[in-house]
């Protein structure tokens, strides 16, 4: 399996993309988050991605820079199933907050001509706390967060029958999360927005419970994770940012470190 990462920036940045990735397998691929805007397009095509190819997406929450992009991704695709130019069905997963913000968005920016297309082609699914679905061919467990800004979700995948990847989002999560989901996954992605003298200074635990490198860190030390993955971060240092996170993060944890830049890929086994 290969992790690309589309964007990876946070909710305010301009030099890089809003954070956003896919999983894939040979041409099958699950886009996790979208963005904030029409720039998820470039992304894709940037990583050489057809949308026609995404078959499944999950939004986290809906805050604008998670969840904005998804619009442009259903113009897209209705277009394309209107033209009969596309054949493959597509799953939109996400809470009940998430749902509801794509439906409304649909309702307010798809043409009237293409709703039929979506309705035959989009499904649109609601998912709770703790349901299991099939994702490119893996079991994969959905969970709440418990986020305290808005609803929030995780998920947690099945790599093989022992081997796990788990997705926490980008709030400090709580401490069921930590026991059922985390504790012992391989691979822990996790949206950490700060490191080192900044995030000491400006404290987005305490401000926005916003996790940092060494939440993160600490965390998958103390529960036995094998490799992170950090991303969601600022952008007015983009050329020192590996270095900083880094640092930082081998500070607290002893595992693998992997600080993706925009269109970075990583091997998921």
């Amino acid at each position: 399996m290969v992790c690309t990462y589309l964007g990876t920036g946070h909710g305010s940045a301009k030099e890089c993309y809003n954070t956003c990735f896919t999983l894939n397998k040979d041409n099958y691929y699950f886009l996790v988050d979208t963005g904030g805007g029409n720039g998820i397009l470039k992304q894709l095509m940037k990583a050489n991605i057809k949308i026609e190819d995404i078959r499944v997406i999950f939004i986290s929450h809906s805050h604008l820079d998670h969840i904005l992009g998804i619009i442009w991704i259903i113009r897209i695709l209705a277009k394309g199933y209107f033209k009969k130019e596309y054949k493959k069905k597509v799953c939109i997963y996400g809470n009940d907050n998430v749902i509801k913000t794509v439906k409304q968005l649909i309702k307010m920016f798809i043409p009237k001509d293409f709703l039929l297309s979506i309705a035959e082609n989009i499904n649109i699914v609601e998912v709770m706390d703790g349901e299991e679905v099939l994702i490119l061919n893996n079991r994969v467990k959905f969970f709440d967060i418990k986020a305290v800004k808005i609803i929030q979700f995780g998920f947690t995948m099945w790599i093989n029958e022992n081997e796990r990847l788990t997705f926490i989002g980008d709030e400090v999560c709580s401490s069921y999360i930590e026991k059922d989901y985390v504790k012992n996954t391989k691979w822990l992605i996790g949206d950490a927005y700060m490191a080192g003298d900044e995030a000491e200074k400006y404290n987005p635990i305490k401000k926005h419970r916003h996790s940092t490198v060494k939440f993160i860190s600490e965390l998958s030390e103390r529960l036995d994770v094998k490799n992170i993955i950090l991303s969601h971060t600022i952008d007015n240092n983009l050329d020192k940012r590996k270095e900083i996170f880094l640092n930082d993060s081998k500070k607290y944890f002893s595992g693998n470190i992997f600080i993706p830049d925009d269109l970075e890929k990583i091997l998921i086994d």
